[in-house]
Formats: C-alpha cells, sequence, structure tokens
C-alpha cells in the first residue's frame, strides 16, 4: 500500500516519491492501515518503491499483501499523472461495496491497474460494484507485453476482460508498462482465430498523453487477405478434426446430422465481420448455426431474428460469448446486421454448400476476386 495513517488519524502518501530525509522521518514514526488500524511499517528497498507493510502476518479485508515492484510503480505513476489535473485519491475505500480502487478521480472513475491475472468472477463483481455506485469503471491492463504472433497479436481470454469500445476505434485495450513510463493503445481489436487479433497499435509516453486520455486515430491495422482468412478456417477446421474431441461436439454433429461436411460448406459461411469480438466461437461456428438455423430457409431475415437464433444456441451451449464486462456496446443484433449485409451481397452460388473439393477452390476464386475489398473494408473503421 502507499498510503497510511498516524497516530492522530491523518493520511500520508508515498505516491510523491519522498526523498531520504523524509523516508527516515517515517521510520521513525508510528503509523497505521488506514482500513484496519493495525501497525504497518515503511518497506524502502532497492527493488521495490517505497510502501506500507502491515508489522505483522495480517488478514486485512481491504489491503492485499504482496504487491509487485511493477504494481507499486504503475500506480504511483498513474496518481502522479492525474493528480497534475484532476482530483484523484490514491486506495480510497468505498464502503458501500467495500472495494478499495487503486486510484479513485473525482469520485466519479475508479482506475485499476491490474498486473497481475485476476479470476474474471471477481474482475465481473468489481466492475459491476462501481457501476452500482454510479462510478465509472477504468481497467487498465499492467503485466507482461502482449505477444506478437506474426503481424498478429495473442489476447487471452484474460485480455479480453480489459477489452473497451469506441465507435471511433471499435475494440480497444489500454497498457501501461512503468519501465518505459509509456502506454500502449492497442485498437480496432479485429480476432482472425479465436485469441489472435489484428490490431492497430500506438506507444504513447505517459508525459505526452492528459487525462482523461483522448487519442488520436490510429492507422488501420495492416488487413489481412481472404484467401489468409480461408486458410486459417481451414486450418482451425483441421485442428478441430484431428486434434481435439471435436467430432462429438455439437458443431460438427450439426453438420454431419444435415447432411454436409465441415470443408464444403456455403463460402458465406465463417467470414469475418465487424463487431464478431462479441462472439468467443469461431465465425464458422456460429454462422453455420445461423445459416442451418434461420437463413436457409428465410432469406431475407432481420438482424433481430438473427440473434434470437443465436441467443437460442447460447442458450444451448453450442455458441458462447467473450466476456467484455467493460463493453456496454454493441450488442448481438449489431453483429448480425454486418454479417446480413455481407449474406444479402454474396449472391446465390455462394450460399449452397460445394460438391467436391474442386468446386469448392473455383468458387473461392472467384469469391475472394469479387468480395475481398467489400468484406476487408468494412472491419476497418
Amino acid at each position: 500500500m502507499l498510503i497510511a495513517i498516524d497516530q492522530s488519524g491523518e493520511v500520508i502518501s508515498l505516491a510523491q516519491q519522498p526523498d531520504e530525509q523524509m523516508l527516515g522521518k517515517i521510520r521513525a514514526s508510528i503509523y497505521f492501515c488506514p482500513a484496519c488500524r493495525e501497525p504497518v511499517i515503511l518497506k524502502a528497498g532497492a527493488v521495490k518503491i517505497p510502501h506500507f507493510a502491515h508489522k505483522q502476518s495480517h488478514a486485512c479485508k481491504s489491503f492485499s499483501e504482496g504487491e509487485s515492484a511493477r504494481h507499486l510503480k504503475g500506480k504511483s505513476d498513474l496518481y502522479r499523472w492525474i493528480r497534475s489535473t484532476h482530483e484523484v485519491k490514491l486506495e480510497a475505500y468505498l464502503p458501500e461495496i467495500a472495494q478499495r480502487p487503486d486510484l479513485l478521480v473525482e469520485e466519479k472513475t475508479a482506475i485499476e491497474y491490474q498486473c497481475s491475472a485476476l479470476p474474471a468472477a471477481l474482475f465481473l463483481k468489481r466492475t459491476e460494484g462501481y457501476r452500482q455506485q454510479h462510478v465509472f469503471p477504468f481497467w487498465i491492463y499492467g503485466g507482461p507485453p502482449i505477444k506478437k504472433q506474426g503481424p498478429f497479436y495473442g489476447f487471452s481470454l484474460f485480455h479480453r476482460l480489459f477489452f473497451h469500445y469506441s465507435p471511433s476505434f471499435g475494440f480497444w485495450l489500454l497498457a501501461y508498462c512503468p519501465d518505459q513510463e509509456c502506454f500502449t493503445l492497442y485498437s480496432q481489436l479485429t480476432p482472425v482465430y479465436p485469441s489472435l487479433y489484428a490490431a492497430a497499435v500506438q506507444n504513447i509516453p505517459l508525459c505526452s498523453l492528459a487525462y482523461p486520455p483522448a487519442f488520436d486515430a490510429a492507422s488501420p491495422f495492416q488487413p489481412f487477405s481472404l484467401s489468409d482468412w480461408f486458410l486459417r478456417r481451414e486450418r482451425w477446421l483441421q485442428q478441430q478434426i484431428y486434434f481435439t474431441k471435436g467430432l462429438s461436439g455439437p458443431f460438427f454433429h450439426t453438420v454431419y446430422q444435415s447432411k454436409n461436411h465441415p470443408s464444403l460448406l456455403p463460402l458465406c459461411i465463417g467470414l469475418p465481420v465487424r463487431f464478431m469480438t462479441l462472439i468467443k466461437s469461431h465465425p464458422i461456428e456460429w454462422q453455420f448455426y445461423l445459416w442451418h438455423d434461420l437463413l436457409a430457409y428465410q432469406e431475407n431475415a432481420t438482424a433481430e431474428e438473427a440473434a434470437a437464433v443465436i441467443k437460442k444456441r447460447i442458450e444451448k451451449g453450442d455458441v458462447q460469448l467473450n466476456q467484455l464486462p467493460l463493453c456496454l456496446s454493441p450488442e448481438l443484433p449489431e453483429v448480425m446486421e454486418e454479417y446480413l449485409v455481407i449474406w444479402r451481397a454474396a449472391g446465390a452460388v455462394n450460399k449452397e454448400p460445394c460438391r467436391t473439393v474442386c468446386e469448392q477452390m473455383e468458387r473461392k476464386t472467384a469469391f475472394i476476386r469479387n468480395f475481398e475489398e467489400f468484406i476487408i473494408s468494412r472491419l476497418i473503421f
């Protein structure tokens, strides 16, 4: 923790990086945890920045022990960054929900700087707690750098909890590195695989960004080709068939029961669409169910009808959504509308299953030539 109280109840903060003289005075005094009122001691070594810790092993419900040097430094940096222009409290306690955000800005915004993995249930609980108090939850990722795989980035289920949404940037995540004192903004996040995303990336020094952050428009991510998308689509199918128990799952069961083959499905099934980040399941899964349950019989279905079909599949466990607690929009009908725009434009031949691999290859070549620019352009914000 970076704050403590003295015997008279006055709060002292270490976020301003006190000098050795001040640290000496603190060591010579007695301080207490502002939550449990148990004694705390100053720790100011060569590795971690100065901070307080409980004097004895003690289960404090408000403060957790063992904050990493990265978390302490990041929290301190963010406090000084905001304090120059806004009223901000460090480690303020909200008794109504028994939560203590890292920073509370003008009693309106709770900033959580999260460096270590956190169970999704706890992330959701804290986020909902702030909303119940009409406090905006703003989570900043502080863990290890997002790994790059070729031109794309790997975002785990934990990373996706930090996704925000903006009409200007699409889905985005903000990370902060205290070692470099630099933010990284990943925007226009578009999955090319369930955990692999195309992204526009900006590195922004802490000293160059004002609070609240207002980001300049990033260059669009490097668009992937539709031919590359189809290769990844086929690779995903092969992995499900050969390396998992996918054949016994509901998707393959329904495909074969409908007398279709997974590799010969209509080319309109399994396409990239805007907002598909909302859905955890691969596009070929949810788009097949949509075709099987609705579009094969009702050509001019509405987005609401399509969303109702997918919701039923979600209830059955056939389709899964990503957990995106920080995104209040867009919603499922908007994903369906984006897909239906492509469906309506694609032409009848691309909505029918292929009979042979050779026929599929011929159709695919024509489909890419006719629709690649149209489909990829709709992904870019």
